[in-house]
């Protein structure tokens, strides 16, 4: 059975997939991509006013948000998985400037309800979590929340196609006298699907200390296929966007297809 984002939190609550990767997920991300995504924020969500962050996990972005929120600006972080939304409020509870102004959500994004027009829609490493048919009324549910003009932000998805990848080594960062990598691979496991493989290790000097091993399903979207799905719910992409990212404009509204009715909230 397909592994979708509303059972990727059950897997976490059963001890699989985030469960494992929590615990190391602030000390793994890979700085190159941690940069180039905080780059985009700052050139594309500047002065936003309501702000949707979807899968926010531990909340680096999320904190990042903030300062980038005009003055009436305000945050509804969608995190269903229970290990990260721990590590999200956590974070949040210590940046005073979060108390009035970020709304924390355990729905996943088929179900959260926000009842206020966004700036912009944000959703950084979670896109591939949904099959092509959640996909339609994922667009649907946020390109109708978007006010005109408004943004939805996410970045161009790995690998483009359904292809295995070889195992590689990721390096991570040091905390105290423990440093972290991953050693991460891709497996082709069905149609349009492949399944990351993500060993978390932790070492002490030249010393293998541990290493914890998660599984993820993921769906392969290409760019090409991204853009039919959007445009089709009344997004046009935004050509200032970085390399690598892709932010989509609400210029209609996506109950004008017929053939793809908007979700009811």
């Amino acid at each position: 059975m397909t592994r979708t984002a509303a059972s990727e939190a059950d897997r976490a609550d059963q001890g699989l997939g985030y469960a494992v990767n929590g615990p190391y997920y602030d000390m793994i991300f890979p700085e190159p991509v941690r940069d180039s995504l905080t780059d985009a924020l700052r050139r594309l969500v500047s002065e936003a006013g309501a702000v949707a962050e979807i899968g926010p996990g531990t909340g680096a972005f999320t904190e990042l948000l903030l300062e980038l929120l005009g003055p009436d600006g305000e945050i509804f972080a969608i995190e269903p998985t229970r290990i990260m939304r721990a590590a999200l409020v956590t974070r949040l509870s210590r940046i005073p400037a979060a108390a009035d102004t970020v709304t924390v959500l355990p729905e996943d994004a088929l179900e959260a309800e926000v009842h206020v027009p966004l700036d912009a829609v944000v959703m950084f490493n979670v896109t591939m979590h949904f099959s092509p048919e959640q996909r339609v009324r994922l667009w649907h549910r946020w390109a109708g929340a978007l006010r005109p003009g408004g943004l939805l932000i996410m970045e161009s998805q790995h690998p483009q196609t359904a292809s295995a990848i070889p195992l590689s080594e990721i390096p991570g960062g040091t905390l105290g006298r423990h440093r972290y990598d991953t050693l991460a691979r891709a497996d082709v496991v069905g149609e349009g699907l492949i399944r990351w493989v993500m060993t978390y290790r932790t070492w002490c000097g030249d010393d293998l200390l541990r290493e914890e091993t998660a599984e993820f399903d993921c769906h392969v979207i290409s760019d090409e296929t991204l853009a039919a799905e959007l445009s089709a719910v009344g997004l046009e992409r935004d050509r200032t966007a970085p390399e690598g990212i892709q932010a989509w404009r609400r210029v209609r509204s996506p109950g004008l297809f017929a053939d793809h009715p908007v979700e009811a909230g």
